[in-house]
């Protein structure tokens, strides 16, 4: 398990410090990608994900993890935002393509995963829907699954069925724009460079299918919740879509994952 500060530790310190979740979430897992690609080192701070965390409320007015908090400026609490500020702490390598058309296009799309409504939220709905429908959740799970439930209006009629047609849509989406961007020679998402879209792609799909247990960890009920098993999400992933979340982890980031 990685090494971790309190939330309390973490406020009174300078430098980079972010609040993270003892589990592999895509917007955890993007955030931390982002940084071991640019080698910006960072002190975590332990965030358990079910229980109330007065200390983050009054730090960041929020409760939810990842929060980026660099030196005394406002904490970052949204993907775009710590994107943004890890551009700035470290330029180099760029993660942000300089043609204009291609950063909108790469900010368009990555709100497609990682923005409200996107597919990591989808997918978070459609995995709340396994989670409570499996008996054998210890309390401490069962805990997590009720608090993300009402947190993703798991409860309003419909949703799932919703979230089941955004997700499959949006994985529409990325498989062509993949398939487009090989016949043109490109090994990435946008241009021939690696971008945040990459990274964002490759910790999304974790809640498609996640890495095999040796590279990444986790409880067998969480690795069953995060498997998708929805008809339409399961029909719309492309063998490629897998093979360049492997690509990415394996040539860029960090194996096993470390939370």
């Amino acid at each position: 398990m990685a090494e971790y500060v309190s939330i309390a530790q973490a406020r009174e310190m300078s430098g980079l410090r972010v609040v993270l979740p003892p589990a592999p979430g895509p917007w955890a897992e993007s955030l931390k990608g982002i940084l071991h690609v640019k080698k910006i080192p960072y002190v975590r701070a332990l965030h358990e994900v079910g229980t109330p965390s007065l200390e983050l409320q009054q730090w960041t007015a929020q409760t939810s993890s990842p929060v980026m908090a660099w030196n005394d400026e406002r904490p970052r609490t949204v993907w775009n935002d710590q994107l943004y500020l890890a551009e700035r702490i470290a330029p180099l390598p760029q993660l942000l393509p300089p043609d204009i058309e291609e950063r909108a296009l790469m900010f368009g799309m990555a709100n497609e995963l990682m923005g409200e409504t996107g597919l990591v939220w989808s997918l978070r709905v459609l995995a709340i829907r396994r989670g409570q429908t499996n008996l054998k959740l210890n309390e401490k799970a069962r805990a997590m699954v009720d608090f993300l439930a009402a947190k993703y209006q798991h409860g309003v009629p419909g949703e799932a069925e919703r979230a089941s047609l955004r997700a499959s849509r949006i994985i529409l989406m990325f498989g062509e724009r993949l398939q487009r961007q090989r016949q043109d020679g490109s090994h990435f998402l946008i241009g021939n460079e690696l971008s945040a879209l990459d990274i964002y792609w490759a910790a999304s799909a974790a809640m498609i299918q996640p890495l095999p247990p040796e590279l990444c960890d986790m409880p067998r009920w969480l690795r069953t919740t995060y498997t998708a098993n929805d008809p339409r999400v399961v029909e719309a992933v492309r063998p490629e879509l897998l093979e360049h979340r492997d690509f990415i982890y394996r040539q860029y980031l960090q194996l096993p994952l470390d939370f």
